[in-house]
């Protein structure tokens, strides 16, 4: 079970930061406490089936996004828009999922990670 909170957290916050989305508005959206969604995000806690369902519909993704390594994310030119990426550079990286061992695309998952991170840094600094 540890491993896919650790699934789940993760790709909350990746889609969090990817969509620019404060985790207070989504907790808002699914008429659930901060401090619960707080707990979603640092894996000590977990939605119900009805909040993952409402979760996967609000970001367009599988069920199977919150609880797979390594998944890919459905639209590469979506993707690319939010990362700053090009087109081409997330098709690679996507097709990369399907060849690449396991250690390479969790290395690459972090690196990926940081960045998503990094561009959402520069928003709120830019924000203010």
């Amino acid at each position: 079970m540890e491993k896919r909170m650790n699934y789940f957290n993760r790709s909350l916050q990746n889609l969090l930061t990817i969509s620019g989305t404060d985790a207070a508005e989504l907790a808002q959206s699914l008429g659930v406490e901060l401090p619960e969604m707080n707990r979603w995000l640092n894996g000590s806690a977990a939605p119900d089936v009805y909040q993952l369902q409402e979760i996967a519909k609000r970001f367009g993704m599988p069920y199977s996004y919150f609880f797979e390594s390594g998944q890919s994310l459905p639209n590469a030119p979506e993707v690319a828009a939010w990362l700053g990426l090009s087109e081409e550079t997330v098709e690679t990286l996507m097709e990369m999922a399907d060849t690449e061992p396991k250690d390479v695309m969790e290395a690459l998952d972090d690196a990926i990670f940081a960045m998503a991170a990094a561009v959402s840094a520069a928003r709120e600094v830019e924000a203010e």
